[in-house]
């Protein structure tokens, strides 16, 4: 993806503006650099960051608000992309990105999954791999649950009413885990290499790899599906907020769009949608492009974890990873 970035946003946003663009792809420490840099000097000018770091960031006022009068190109994007608090205070142009995606080795299992429900099976018992950070994995326990019960479609729901149920069910189910990924290049290198039959995936992940391995197995089920949100926002004391700004806006386009979406990523620019599912039908299966899909787009259920983020989070690390 940072090819993409440098060929799509670096070189022709430099050409347009005269301004010198630096690339960091320290995304797990990008929200640290902010909170040690000096007063008005900070580490970056503009940050991509998910929900998970994001809000609390903004909460801590570590992000201005945006302009959106200077990022014109919002208007391009699907309304429930921005229809959340973030966006709504604009503190930052929010969008979906990867989708909880369902990936599987076709080798070992003895028919192809098709919904969350199907990590259930006794075949599967003991073969599962699954992302190691709860924000992802406690909702595909969540799809899990709620198919258990007969109430497919209802996870987003049981996650925002009844979190603590979700946790006893992951607590209980554990064991159906033989190992957590903690990144998507490792995911994919184990599945590639047989060490798991079925775990759920990133979206990018495996449409990037399928190009490649055409045999790898993978769905993106309709039923309780969820996206992770990320999000452009502008440091608080950035003396660059305008060149910031505009620099959203360019990313926005449909251009760049785009060309991020042909790479395996999810677009919210509504045209850019339309353009690339009339060309990638695998693309077409896992990301929305038409008005109808988009209405139904729903990120994963943070404002649920973040009533009581810290104490999910610690259940999740001693009772689930712990234990399996």
């Amino acid at each position: 993806m940072d090819k993409i970035f440098q060929e799509h946003f670096v070189e022709p946003f430099q050409a347009l503006t005269g301004a010198t663009v630096v690339l960091d792809a320290g995304w797990w420490d990008s929200i640290g650099k902010l909170k040690a840099s000096p007063k008005g000097q900070p580490a970056y000018d503009l940050v991509l960051t998910d929900a998970t770091q994001g809000y609390p960031a903004i909460k801590d006022g570590m992000f201005r608000q945006i302009d959106f009068n200077k990022v014109p190109n919002h208007r391009a994007l699907a309304p429930v992309a921005l229809d959340n608090w973030v966006a709504k205070e604009r503190y930052g142009v929010t969008f979906h990105e990867s989708a909880m995606t369902l990936g599987f080795d076709p080798k070992q299992v003895k028919a192809a999954p098709s919904g969350w429900g199907d990590l259930l099976r006794d075949d599967l018992k003991g073969k599962l791999a699954l992302y190691n950070s709860f924000y992802f994995s406690l909702y595909t326990f969540g799809c899990m649950k709620v198919t258990s019960e007969g109430k497919p479609g209802t996870a987003w729901t049981a996650m925002s009413n009844d979190i603590g149920g979700v946790l006893d069910f992951a607590k209980r189910e554990r064991g159906r885990v033989r190992f957590w990924w903690p990144t998507g290049t490792k995911m994919l290198q184990d599945l590639l290499q047989g060490n798991f039959a079925a775990g759920n995936a990133h979206s990018v992940t495996m449409l990037q790899a399928v190009k490649d391995k055409p045999d790898l197995g993978f769905v993106t089920p309709e039923t309780d599906r969820a996206f992770v949100q990320l999000m452009w926002v502008i440091p608080a004391d950035s003396p660059n907020a305008a060149l910031a700004e505009a620099a959203i806006d360019f990313l926005m386009s449909k251009d760049v769009q785009a060309a991020m979406a042909s790479r395996g990523a999810g677009t919210a620019h509504m045209a850019a949608a339309k353009e690339v599912a009339a060309e990638d039908p695998i693309w077409a299966k896992t990301y929305p492009s038409t008005d109808e899909q988009f209405r139904s787009l729903r990120y994963f259920p943070y404002e649920a974890y973040f009533k009581d983020y810290d104490g999910i989070a610690k259940i999740w690390e001693r009772e689930v990873l712990r234990q399996s």
